[in-house]
């Protein structure tokens, strides 16, 4: 990456996230470690529009997985620690009713304020910067969020068919649309299923109440170590003390950012930066009766707008094959126990590497690191195998055989597949060859 001056005036990659339910490492801490460089790299594209709208879609799509990873494992305990609910059965009663608006809400509305910490270029100096988005989702699939400036006014919107797996940008005062196809990590049952799919108990905390607009919520939270990345971590749960319905969640809760109190946010910005930190955002408003029309949803450009396509991200077999080689090498020439999420690679193991300065990384390391930057900035966000297998090989063909197998073992067969439209089988073995093989010549039985 070129490393000029950064552009200010670009977006910042707001993803305070600290992983998904599958990722192989933390998506949150490398874009905190990467900041500065995406920035520059961002400042230098050839269409700073659509690329600062690739970033915001990576942006979205990590805070998602944020909230399948984390949020959603605490919200059960949430629906059943609310004061005044009443005996076991109405506790039963109330969350299978929340599940069920959450489960059948056909239309929803609700808004995200994103925060970013910011340092000053003699690195003496912080302040807090804000973005704001409003979000809207329509079943089967449809969601719209709706960039705003510092003024409030539209800077782009972003539709996504998660059903069709294609997504559009429009830029209005480019008159440009952009394109995509993508392997889309929006819930195609709606923006906060989530909810009902992690249920692991966490212990909660109710910390007080607040009054809004709506009426008064009782804040709940859960307090963790994080610990993949060494630190104190929390959530905090909005409920409607009347509805019990969820109207808001900030990550992290606000007895580590308060965002009415917080020192940095009284301090003026300045024109010149040296790092932005994401690290707090703010799902509020959350309305789960909301009327859209399906003109909001519709994907074609407006009329007169220039229209660019990208077209889907690919991991080719051969990449796919050197990513096991690269593993293989990293683990001292031997294959991993395990070549897809978790973790091909443990977070603790990458964190390392990362905390170390690049001249201090072995040559394997920092090869590691840089195929993960890769494949990140190119909007896949999983590692290569994982990847590979879920657009090119036929679902539940993957066998993994690789522990304890020698790179370079030319006799040893460390995975196979079946990729889409194919009869027989490849095989991976430990010299990174591959094989055609039936399913009969295959050493253990397979599906049909």
């Amino acid at each position: 990456m070129n490393t000029g001056k950064p552009n200010s005036k670009l977006d910042q990659l707001i993803r305070a996230a600290i992983g998904r339910d599958r990722a192989p490492f933390e998506l949150q801490r490398w874009k905190q470690e990467h900041q500065r460089e995406i920035t520059m790299f961002q400042s230098e594209a050839q269409h700073p529009e659509s690329q600062a709208s690739a970033l915001w879609e990576r942006r979205r799509t990590m805070i998602r997985a944020l909230k399948l990873a984390a949020a959603a494992a605490i919200f059960i305990g949430v629906c059943l620690g609310l004061p005044r609910l009443g005996p076991k059965q109405d506790h039963n009663t109330a969350f299978a009713q929340m599940a069920e608006q959450i489960e059948k809400a056909k239309a929803m509305t609700w808004k995200i304020t994103f925060y970013t910490r910011v340092t000053s270029k003699d690195g003496k100096r912080t302040w807090i910067e804000t973005e704001e988005r409003d979000c809207a989702y329509k079943a089967p699939g449809l969601y719209r969020d709706v960039f705003l400036d510092k003024s409030g006014q539209i800077r782009s919107w972003e539709i996504t068919d998660v059903v069709n797996e294609r997504e559009i940008t429009m830029h209005p005062s480019l008159k440009k649309a952009f394109v995509r196809e993508m392997a889309t990590m929006h819930g195609t049952r709606g923006p906060f299923v989530w909810v009902m799919e992690q249920m692991k108990e966490r212990n909660l905390q109710w910390v007080g109440t607040k009054q809004t607009p709506g009426g008064q919520v009782n804040v709940f939270r859960a307090a963790f170590k994080d610990e993949g990345n060494n630190r104190d971590w929390s959530y905090d749960f909005w409920v409607h003390a009347e509805t019990k319905q969820l109207v808001a969640l900030q990550v992290p809760g606000s007895d580590i950012f308060d965002p009415e109190n917080d020192p940095a946010s009284k301090n003026a910005p300045e024109k010149e930066a040296s790092f932005y930190q994401p690290f707090c955002f703010f799902d509020h408003d959350i309305r789960f009766d909301a009327e859209l029309d399906d003109s909001l949803f519709d994907l074609t450009p407006p009329a007169g707008y220039a229209v660019e396509v990208e077209g889907r991200p690919e991991v080719t077999e051969e990449e796919m094959v050197a990513w096991l080689g690269l593993l293989a090498e990293f683990y001292e020439g031997t294959f991993p126990d395990n070549a897809v999420p978790p973790f091909d690679v443990s977070v603790d193991r990458v964190n390392a590497i990362q905390d170390k300065a690049k001249e201090e990384r072995t040559p394997v390391e920092q090869r590691l690191l840089d195929t993960q930057n890769r494949y990140m900035m190119a909007n896949i966000n999983e590692m290569p195998v994982a990847y590979f297998l879920r657009e090119r090989a036929v679902n539940d063909s993957f066998r993994y055989l690789g522990k304890g197998v020698k790179l370079g073992d030319k006799e040893r067969i460390v995975c196979w597949y079946r990729l889409k439209g194919a009869v027989d089988y490849r095989a991976v073995y430990g010299d990174l060859s591959i094989k055609d093989m039936r399913a009969e010549d295959l050493p253990l039985p397979v599906e049909p």
